[in-house]
């Protein structure tokens, strides 16, 4: 599982499986930092695939610092963490390998082309895939277990399915076809099926967190958000599990480069940070002014909507082949409490209880005209105060929409202020 000492670690652009990808550069680690050099091809595209930080120019590039373990930070974005880092572990243990003895790049080599976006690496050194099964109910079950810190025959199923996966809550990435039949490939997703993601629930997740993101995700469409497609998928033992179309994946075959904020900017995401930090960031990567209006609404409906648990990669990037950059559509919409009470993203240092003045004025020197400012606000007030009818039609429990709607009613006097 590890690359031969002296081994550079090749990085690559795989935009359309039916192209040739196009070469992005080198890696190789040099005391404890890594080491990168771009390709001719790319210099001569050129693209600025880390969106801000390293541009595409001869010679080397080593990494900032070591908040990302010694990488770029885009590069880091690879890397499966929280519960895609929970199964690759024990996977790896089963193997007789302690993916602690692995350096950075070792692990972006068992990623290979089963990560997040557009970016792959060669040599590739994970196991074959195994999947026994693709009952998720059966996958639910395991991915408790797992955990609980136990695990049975399916887990090596949940690893590979996992592919380069982010956050605390398990998950798994299959195919669906235009009459819901699921599919599961090596890398690319079957012919004539869409990449989605199923969630599962985390130990301290409700027994209901499908259908409450789900009534998120509806109320964030009706407060203007972009999201990707949804579903809500039935379960013989609960109340159905939440799965969305990857945004990364626009069309079978293709695929879109990918950059969370974190990666972008550098900014660690247990690290608290500001929505002025993703507001300025947006316009750097992007100079959309519809993706920093995108932002501002994102950031006034997981204020009111109580969505906490927005730290820097819980936002992204999308670049396509010609180089362009655009904000990814929302993701990972629910409600969260947040550490400590607080938000991960501050607004004008207020990570508590942000108010509408604190918005508005953070709107304004972004440029923002009152009229968009107050238009936003309110558009996504009406959408949260509506939050007993999504919540109903989701199937969200009695004790949860009661929970939620008190927390959002708390929510919106603290913004009046």
């Amino acid at each position: 599982m590890k690359l031969a000492p002296g081994t550079p670690l090749a990085a690559s652009l795989a935009f359309d499986e039916d192209q040739a990808a196009l070469p992005v550069g080198r890696l190789a680690m040099a005391g404890g930092l890594a080491q990168l050099e771009w390709s001719p091809e790319l210099i001569a595209a050129p693209l600025a695939v880390s969106a801000l930080l390293y541009p595409p120019e001869p010679g080397l590039h080593a990494a900032r610092g070591r908040d990302f373990e010694g990488l770029h930070g885009f590069l880091s974005d690879s890397l499966p963490e929280s519960w895609g880092y929970l199964v690759m572990r024990r996977r790896l243990s089963k193997l007789g390998v302690s993916i602690e003895t692995l350096s950075p790049l070792d692990r972006l080599a068992l990623v290979g082309d089963h990560g997040r976006g557009a970016l792959t690496y060669r040599p590739v050194t994970a196991p074959p895939p195994e999947v026994m099964s693709l009952d998720l109910d059966a996958l639910a079950a395991e991915s408790t277990a797992i955990l609980e810190g136990h695990e049975g025959e399916l887990a090596d199923t949940l690893a590979t399915l996992a592919g380069g996966s982010g956050g605390a809550r398990p998950k798994i990435h299959v195919g669906f076809d235009s009459e819901g039949r699921a599919s599961v490939s090596d890398s690319a997703t079957a012919a004539g099926h869409e990449a989605w993601i199923v969630k599962f629930a985390a130990i301290n997740d409700p027994p209901d967190i499908g259908p409450i993101e789900a009534a998120y995700a509806a109320m964030a469409l009706t407060a203007g958000l972009d999201m990707a497609p949804y579903r809500l998928l039935p379960s013989r033992n609960g109340p159905g599990y939440f799965a969305t179309r990857r945004f990364d994946r626009p069309r079978p075959g293709q695929r879109l480069h990918m950059v969370s904020l974190s990666g972008a900017v550098e900014a660690p995401w247990r690290t608290p940070a500001s929505y002025d930090l993703f507001l300025r960031a947006t316009v750097a990567i992007t100079r959309h002014a519809d993706d920093l209006h995108a932002a501002f609404r994102r950031m006034v409906f997981n204020v009111l909507a109580s969505n906490r648990d927005d730290h820097t990669r819980q936002h992204s990037y999308l670049m396509d082949e010609q180089g362009r950059w655009r904000l990814a559509p929302a993701y990972d919409l629910t409600y969260s409490a947040g550490p400590g009470g607080e938000h991960y993203l501050d607004v004008e240092g207020e990570g508590r209880n942000p108010t509408r003045e604190q918005a508005q004025a953070l709107g304004r020197r972004h440029g923002l005209a009152e009229r968009l400012i107050d238009t936003i606000i309110d558009e996504i007030r009406a959408a949260v105060a509506d939050w007993a009818t999504f919540a109903e039609e989701a199937g969200v429990t009695r004790a949860s929409r009661a929970e939620i709607a008190v927390a959002h009613r708390s929510v919106g006097a603290d913004f009046a202020r």
